[in-house]
């Protein structure tokens, strides 16, 4: 398993271009063994937004349920 940092994990579960080719091809290989995502990336995803440094398409709380089903996808604590 490989634990995503915060950016990697917003960039890859929004579709930025930010996030290159080869981060890309590195997340997919790892699917299938595990991605870990923070609980404070959790928490630093909801205070981006509180902060306006962050506008997501729908809630926090919506956006966070649904990036956390992502296939292989594990919140570490």
């Amino acid at each position: 398993m490989i634990l995503l940092d915060t950016h990697i994990w917003v960039w890859w579960v929004d579709g930025n271009q930010r996030l290159t080719q080869q981060h890309q091809e590195w997340i997919q290989q790892y699917q299938l063994q595990g991605l870990g995502v923070s609980i404070f990336s959790c928490w630093e995803v909801a205070k981006l937004v509180e902060n306006n440094r962050l506008i997501l398409s729908c809630s926090v709380s919506e956006w966070l349920k649904n990036a956390l089903a992502y296939p292989g996808m594990q919140l570490s604590i």
